[in-house]
């Protein structure tokens, strides 16, 4: 009956007309997906073309340098190839000349750095005229201490006048004197006093005030050998001061 009605309702051609109808909401149905799925590979290709370009201007890190060697780095390699490569004499004088010269400029930076008196006297520029320029702004220990140099000041004692010597073996053999030994050296060394001016104020002779000074002397002398004859024993080189001092006293370890 149903069949009957749409038939002579919808005539001939009703058939066709549904059919056609159900087949144009499928294509638009699927045009629809189509053109979805388009737009979406359209957006992930431009992701991946953004990607691309952020990738490109994204700065590189840069590269890790080789360390830049310094001067005396250099030199010391050029140096060990010289002693290397030394054949002849004329090389080996190159080598010794050339290591020469490396502890002149150490010695000379070094310099720079020491912070001592020289053979000035202490009362050198200071003011005869008391009276408008007081004496101790123009004695040395001031300029010393206006100029931030401490030590000479700290250390102007009898029993810390060891810390003033820069060689060790000297401030040991200073540092292991007696009391009364450190005294006198400290009055004739540094305060630069007589003999009979350290007598008159000690109560004591001349002659025992030489005797005290020529014994103490003598220790220091022969702790010094003793010192520098360790260091000839282990093949450490001498100054010239040291092989004169070394060649005279060295009678005060040899002889019995």
């Amino acid at each position: 009956m149903k069949k009957v009605l749409e038939k002579d309702f919808l005539g001939k051609g009703g058939e066709v007309l549904l059919k056609q109808d159900t087949f144009e909401f499928w294509e638009d149905d699927t045009e629809s997906s189509l053109s979805d799925a388009l737009a979406q590979e359209k957006t992930a290709l431009l992701e991946l073309e953004f990607e691309k370009e952020s990738e490109r201007t994204a700065p590189e890190p840069p590269e890790p340098s080789a360390r830049k060697k310094l001067k005396r780095e250099l030199e010391q390699e050029a140096l060990t190839r010289l002693e290397d490569s030394a054949r002849t004499e004329e090389d080996f004088q190159n080598v010794v000349a050339w290591s020469d010269r490396q502890d002149a400029n150490r010695e000379r930076k070094e310099r720079y750095h020491e912070i001592g008196r020289s053979d000035v006297p202490l009362e050198w520029g200071m003011s005869q005229d008391e009276i408008i320029i007081p004496a101790p702004i123009q004695h040395v220990y001031w300029k010393q201490i206006l100029k931030g140099e401490f030590l000479d000041a700290i250390y102007n004692c009898p029993f810390e006048m060891h810390e003033l010597v820069a060689d060790t073996d000297i401030s040991k053999a200073i540092f292991a004197l007696k009391d009364i030994q450190k005294e006198l050296l400290y009055q004739l060394a540094i305060r630069g006093y007589s003999c009979q001016l350290v007598a008159a104020f000690r109560g004591q002779t001349d002659r025992n005030i030489r005797k005290t000074r020529d014994t103490m002397l003598k220790k220091l002398r022969k702790e010094y050998v003793l010192a520098l004859q360790k260091r000839i024993d282990q093949h450490i080189s001498l100054t010239k001061e040291e092989l004169i001092f070394y060649d005279t006293y060295k009678s005060l370890i040899t002889d019995k």
